[in-house]
């Protein structure tokens, strides 16, 4: 039966403006390599980009549907509580 994983993006120096912000791809229950096809490729263990746009190429490559920028911004309670990381999901079709 399909399933669906999950790429958990590690948003780092959230504090700061967004040209500093670095984005670490972690894979969760990756997919054995017989099952997997050429966009279903596994992420490479703890991937740092250093952009945005970076972190879209990769989430791309990868057969993750990137979501907008907006979606690794730190909330308002996040903020508050001066946080420094944050971590999002984003889901892996199989």
């Amino acid at each position: 039966m399909p399933h669906s994983a999950v790429v958990w993006v590690t948003v780092a120096e959230v504090q700061h403006s967004r040209a500093r912000w670095t984005y670490t791809l972690t894979e969760d229950q990756p997919a054995s390599l017989n099952d997997r096809t050429r966009r279903d490729r596994p992420i490479p263990t703890e991937k740092l980009c250093h952009s945005y746009t970076e972190l879209f190429l990769w989430l791309n490559r990868y057969g993750c549907v990137p979501p907008p920028p907006d979606y690794f911004a730190p909330s308002y309670e996040e903020i508050d509580e001066g946080v420094d990381s944050i971590v999002r999901g984003v889901m892996r079709p199989h």
